[in-house]
């Protein structure tokens, strides 16, 4: 039963080493055409064009047509009325000392015309604030796009080092079965006590379980992988032997900055939005003098010249009368001056609101960047400390074997250098791959992927 677990484990193992390994490349172009919120957020920036052209429609005028036939009574009394917010329906007709009943047909026809012809700038205000709110959804989308690529970045980089952790696992484990297989022998010919074998058991196993261990963190980081990319879990196998054997070119820290990191770039624009709109909302208490002109027909079952009733469809439809308008019209709401002012007070408060953010923001990134400097520093020392370490250890290792088997040393002394050996070979990859990962904290910073992408083979 044992040794089918250890070929199990040592299958799968080979098999996902077997994999051509996805390229980082690859998995940054998924995540930017498949992620869902990358594409809503173009759906968005799409939205906003079309938001631009639509206020860029209001400078046309309004052309509006209407027709209508109608059944009616002509029963007027003489006085004003007022129209009840439009829902009065107007009864035009003489007034005559006794109600008639018969209803008669008519007609009415009408086209009208409303320029807007000066705004004091209110349209061209509109178009302004539209404008911005697209260059908003656009940064929105271009930050978006950064923060998966840095998310997706973090997680390849992650599995490379978790697939190295799986490799000298297996490699740890391999080095307890040769030892098992050896102290077994030896123990069965009387020459170690039975103790040692029980000892070497134990480690096969613990050795056999951190295997499991590992292969089910390599395999939850591929998930996340897919989660980002939509790339199949079974086609992600990382490359570790570039991440984790080569160190990326130091970026000069005095060199970068954080002026164009996407988010700062749509906190800035959120400030230019929210100044668009307190202009919107200061114009839009100016009046508007609006050119207008209309045309109307009329037709009506009445006579225009005898007064005669006629409930016949054809005297009624026909039109009898012409009529048109013109004028030059000005409106203005004094009103709303009251209103107006309030309005005015909220959008300059929730501009200044914009701008503590992206303060906050700003403060909060130049911290990141000098504790990115920080550890990518500390990270290329680890670099030059790990592989002495770990060839320390495998020299430890080999002379505790040899002293071992010429009954020198004890198993507990030769199983100490094991797990240094184990350890030491995990800390150098480790240590390569944070120097990466420090590294891509510099560009999720600064707002600049190029400190890696440029770097990749």
């Amino acid at each position: 039963m044992k040794k089918i677990l250890v070929l199990l484990c040592a299958a799968c193992f080979s098999y996902s080493h077997a994999q051509q390994p996805i390229s980082l490349k690859q998995i940054l172009a998924s995540v930017e055409s498949n992620y869902p919120s990358i594409k809503a957020k173009a759906l968005t920036e799409q939205a906003g064009k079309f938001y631009v052209a639509a206020a860029e429609k209001d400078f046309l005028p309004d052309i509006i047509a209407g027709h209508q036939f109608s059944y009616s009574t002509n029963n007027g009394l003489v006085g004003s009325f007022y129209n009840n917010e439009g829902t009065t329906i107007s009864t035009s007709g003489g007034v005559k000392k006794s109600n008639i009943y018969q209803g008669v047909f008519g007609s009415f026809t009408t086209l009208a015309v409303n320029w807007r012809l000066f705004t004091f700038g209110r349209l061209q205000q509109a178009v302004n604030y539209a404008k911005s709110q697209q260059q908003l959804a656009a940064d929105d989308y271009e930050n978006e796009v950064f923060r998966q690529k840095v998310e997706a970045i973090d997680a390849y980089l992650q599995l490379a080092l978790l697939q190295k952790l799986q490799t000298a696992q297996q490699e740890n484990l391999e080095r307890a079965l040769t030892f098992q297989q050896y102290i077994s022998s030896r123990a069965g010919a009387g020459l170690l006590p039975g103790a040692d074998s029980s000892y070497a058991n134990a480690e096969v196993a613990k050795a056999r379980l951190a295997l499991l261990q590992s292969q089910q963190n390599a395999e939850q980081q591929k998930i996340m992988l897919t989660r980002l990319s939509g790339i199949a879990t079974d086609s992600i196998t990382a490359d570790t032997s570039y991440f984790l054997q080569q160190l990326p070119v130091q970026a000069p820290g005095d060199s970068i900055s954080i002026n164009a990191h996407p988010y700062l770039k749509y906190a800035g624009q959120r400030v230019k939005a929210a100044e668009e709109k307190s202009l919107m909302v200061k114009k839009a208490v100016l009046p508007t003098v609006n050119l207008v002109g209309m045309g109307w027909a009329r037709g009506s079952g009445i006579d225009k010249e005898t007064n005669a009733y006629s409930s016949a469809v054809t005297d009624g439809i026909p039109w009898q009368t012409f009529n048109y308008m013109g004028a030059l019209a000005v409106k203005w709401n004094i009103t709303s001056l009251a209103r107006n002012k309030q309005e005015l007070k909220a959008a300059m408060a929730e501009t200044q609101a914009s701008k503590y953010s992206y303060n906050e923001q700003e403060r909060l990134l130049q911290q990141q960047l000098a504790n990115a400097n920080l550890q990518f520093n500390l990270a290329l020392q680890q670099t030059l400390v790990a592989p002495l370490q770990y060839q320390s250890a495998m020299d430890a290792y080999s002379q505790s074997n040899a002293r071992y088997q010429a009954g020198l040393a004890t198993l507990t002394d030769l199983i100490q250098t094991l797990y240094a050996l184990n350890r030491a070979d995990v800390d150098k990859a480790v240590a390569y791959n944070n120097v990466w990962r420090s590294l891509l904290m510099k560009a999720a910073s600064s707002g600049s992927l190029s400190l890696i992408t440029n770097q990749l083979p």
